[in-house]
């Protein structure tokens, strides 16, 4: 009897926490509020989601929505773009970036890329950091599977199945380690930001006072090289590379 009653509590006490998390409640709320047209307060219960530190693709995907609807562009890109960091394999996060980005300014061209990087990022960008970890984890236990063939099996047949499947899953397992880390470097590391000033002018140097290289416009997205005393030394989608104070961009 006493084990039933320590089982009913423990339930009891599990159920009033979910409860007491409202995460989920402001987001149907917020669902709610962007289905009637009121985006500010929607804008304003994803936000309350994310202050606290529950971060999630539909979370970001729909607040960039909000934000594309209210005309905040920048505002808008950046969420679609904390959504594909999360999920890079998230196609309606990355055609509402698309389209976002064909209402700012900037229309930069990047620098080509080769075959082979155009071709592991794309692999890279089929599932999250969370989907390719489980990749490793299923290509590791076949590879287990194929090694035990190999080493113990009496037919020459399956000796060389579990060999070749072996080295397979191998190179898979390999493969969505490093993609897994990847992700989960890139998802960590705010080493990107996005213009969020009408007009900014790029320096040389992080100085004012420094020469003046060239003119970016909000919603613009830069990589950030290094940081110094207020000041991002920053790469566009086109190479050049020049200074900006760290107070004109959102980093994510």
């Amino acid at each position: 009897m006493k084990r039933y009653t320590l089982l009913i509590y423990m339930l009891a006490v599990m159920g009033w926490t979910f409860a007491q998390n409202p995460a989920d409640d402001w987001f149907n709320q917020a669902n709610t509020a962007y289905n009637s047209g009121n985006y500010e307060d929607a804008v304003e219960l994803y936000q309350k989601i994310l202050d606290t530190d529950m971060e999630s693709v539909p979370v970001y995907y729909n607040m960039g929505n909000a934000y594309y609807k209210m005309r905040e562009y920048p505002m808008a890109i950046y969420c679609y773009e904390k959504a594909l960091k999360l999920d890079p394999s998230n196609e309606d996060a990355r055609t509402n970036l698309e389209i976002a980005n064909l209402a700012i300014v900037d229309k930069i061209e990047p620098v080509p890329q080769s075959f082979i990087e155009r071709w592991w990022r794309s692999l890279r960008a089929m599932c999250s950091s969370d989907l390719w970890a489980w990749c490793s984890v299923a290509a590791f236990a076949l590879l287990l599977i194929c090694a035990f063939l190999f080493f113990r099996s009496r037919r020459v047949g399956l000796r060389k199945l579990g060999f070749f499947m072996g080295i397979i899953f191998l190179i898979v397992f390999a493969i969505s380690v490093v993609f897994a880390a990847q992700l989960r470097h890139a998802a960590n590391t705010q080493d990107q930001a996005i213009i969020m000033t009408p007009t900014v002018t790029v320096k040389s140097s992080p100085a004012e006072a420094s020469v003046d290289l060239f003119v970016l416009h909000e919603g613009t997205k830069v990589t950030i090289l290094e940081t110094s005393n207020g000041w991002n030394k920053v790469r566009i989608a086109n190479g050049s590379i020049g200074w900006l104070e760290a107070d004109k961009m959102l980093s994510f």
